[in-house]
């Protein structure tokens, strides 16, 4: 079951919990369920740790954007790519990370330029690209990571 489909579906037992009776195991779990709170869609990555948990043990596909402050480039990627995975609610994730704050994260993944986004899916590295690309193109990225 999809993240997105378990939060609709509990919507859907909070609307009938407020118009039907319900037993009170139900009731309590679905009040305490509605305080739980969604995966992360975009995020910083600081340190091997945080990449360990959140990129290579994530449940689902992350887009890892590697980047700089001082990167033009970046700067007008970055919101593209998060605009594209908050579209995607839930499907994909989005790491980023500040090459001159994590450099060896960069280095263990061979990065030379930035930016650079890399797609990760179980674990594993499967795409990546280079520098600024068109929309349609994030599209089709984040596609083919998904039905790798």
């Amino acid at each position: 079951m999809s993240v997105r489909h378990a939060f609709r579906t509990l919507s859907r037992l909070s609307n009938v919990m407020a118009h039907k009776q319900m037993s009170p195991t139900t009731t309590s779990f679905v009040q305490r369920a509605r305080f739980c709170t969604a995966p992360e869609l975009i995020f910083d990555v600081t340190s091997a740790e945080d990449f360990q948990e959140k990129v290579i043990e994530s449940a689902v596909p992350v887009l890892v954007d590697f980047h700089a402050d001082w990167c033009g480039p970046c700067r007008t990627l970055g919101p593209r790519l998060e605009e594209k995975v908050k579209g995607r609610q839930g499907e994909v994730v989005m790491a980023k990370i500040n090459v001159d704050q994590a450099g060896e994260i960069a280095m263990d993944y061979q990065v030379t330029a930035v930016p650079t986004v890399i797609s990760f899916k179980g674990g594993e590295a499967i795409y990546m690209f280079q520098g600024v690309i068109e929309d349609n193109d994030i599209d089709d990225f984040i596609e083919r990571t998904l039905n790798q």
